[in-house]
């Protein structure tokens, strides 16, 4: 299956539905079943975020301790459904077969990603957490992941 690494603590973000949408500097034509892949790197601005996270008005106080999330393993698995230009995202995802809108709005989802123009917003749909996650060496791009059980996972190519 195909898979992709964040740093953390947007995989943590993205495993339990506080983070629907990943931005990307490029686009992809793939869709359909994706893993997420929590980086081994402990991200300078990952740490930065981390911080602000829990004060900013809006948003659930949500993430573990820095140090406890997982890092260098699988930790969800979704649907890649869509492909956006980021300063379109939000007028073209309510156009989408099946309307997208982050159920924690727009604002708390700008604050997880990078939506200057001439970037991509993947949606991504019917997260499901890897619990517990599953260690995998991660690489750049989307890459390939082969699940050990993945008829365990529920997860249909």
């Amino acid at each position: 299956m195909k898979a992709i690494t964040l740093h953390e603590p947007w995989a943590w973000l993205v495993a339990h539905g506080l983070k629907e949408v990943e931005t990307r500097s490029w686009s992809t034509d793939y869709r359909g079943p994706l893993a997420i892949h929590a980086g081994k790197k402990r991200d300078v601005d990952g740490m930065m975020l981390h911080l602000k996270m829990n004060s900013v008005r809006g948003c659930p106080a949500i993430c573990p301790p820095f140090e406890k999330l997982p890092f260098g393993c699988i930790v969800a698995t979704c649907q890649l459904v869509a492909v956006l230009p980021t300063h379109l995202v939000e007028t073209e995802a309510r156009k989408l077969k099946h309307p997208f809108e982050p159920k924690n709005g727009w604002d708390c989802e700008r604050l997880f990603g990078n939506y200057v123009a001439g970037r991509f917003a993947w949606i991504l749909r019917d997260v499901a957490p890897v619990d517990p996650p599953i260690e995998a060496h991660g690489w750049q791009r989307i890459w390939n992941w082969t699940p050990t059980a993945a008829a365990d996972l529920g997860l249909t190519p």
